[in-house]
């Protein structure tokens, strides 16, 4: 039995030391972050090649009446047009 407190000991230090890492690595940390102005993306998307640009509106989530805005890199929103329209064909398939 005295053989396992060291053991014990060891293994709780490493789960408490790995707790503390996690929390110490959320780079969110509780902050929001702020979306750009609607200037401040017409004057980064002059500056940018056509995919690199970025794209704001507003969007209702599903069960919500309240929109919020949203903004995404034109790249991105072809990548997941890509993506559900080929998820689509498979499933129609």
């Amino acid at each position: 039995m005295l053989r396992l407190l060291p053991r014990f000991t060891r293994l709780f230090t490493v789960a408490v030391f790995a707790m503390v890492s996690a929390c110490a690595a959320n780079p969110d940390r509780g902050e929001t972050r702020r979306l750009p102005t609607d200037a401040e993306v017409e004057q980064y998307n002059a500056a940018v090649e056509p995919a690199e640009r970025i794209v704001c509106r507003q969007e209702t989530p599903v069960g919500s009446n309240i929109p919020k805005r949203v903004c995404r890199y034109v790249r991105d929103i072809e990548e997941t047009s890509a993506f559900h329209r080929e998820q689509l064909r498979r499933a129609l398939n």
